[in-house]
């Protein structure tokens, strides 16, 4: 099974252009949560963590893999979902922004990202219990993922925690 996470990173290595369609697998644990949350794609991505979580589990080279697969964010129109912090959603970026242009985030960056989302929105206070239920599944999916993902792997612990894992944390104890 640690076949896949592997072929990933060779067709990614081989062409740094390549632009694949993104798998379905991948798909469901990258893209981000939308507001209101749809059962349909909770399912989705909680059977896609605990697929993925089995591909990577007691295999140190799948994990070594999987840190290095790239994620293409999606577009600012499909994503629908915003936490309001002071205001508005922000204005989009320019498209001549080409300067400091990034690698863009790999699978551990964009889960751990999708878990915060998640854990934030489960805490509003307006939440009603179906809701808060869907949430509780999307979010122990995530949390039965990187449980495998980081166990005995102190690289994919390094980049969880540099991805923004310390705030997932401190999330966690809130709830």
């Amino acid at each position: 099974m640690e076949l896949y996470p592997q072929s990933i990173v060779l067709i990614c290595a081989a062409d740094p252009n390549f632009q694949p369609r993104p798998h379905p697998l991948l798909h469901a644990l990258s893209a981000p949560p939308t507001n209101p949350l749809d059962p349909a794609d909770v399912t989705s991505t909680h059977i896609a963590a605990l697929m993925f979580s089995h591909l990577l589990r007691g295999s140190s080279r799948a994990k070594s893999a999987c840190l290095i697969i790239p994620v293409t964010p999606p577009a600012a129109e499909e994503s629908s979902f915003f936490v309001p912090a002071d205001g508005a959603p922000p204005a989009p970026p320019l498209e001549n922004d080409n300067d400091d242009e990034d690698d863009g985030q790999t699978l551990l960056q964009n889960i751990t990202e999708n878990l915060s989302l998640g854990l934030l929105s489960r805490s509003r206070a307006n939440t009603s219990d179906r809701d808060g239920r869907e949430w509780d599944r999307y979010v122990v999916g995530y949390l039965c993922l990187l449980s495998q993902w980081l166990w005995e792997d102190p690289k994919s612990v390094r980049e969880f925690l540099n991805a923004g894992g310390l705030g997932v944390v401190s999330l966690l104890s809130l709830l």
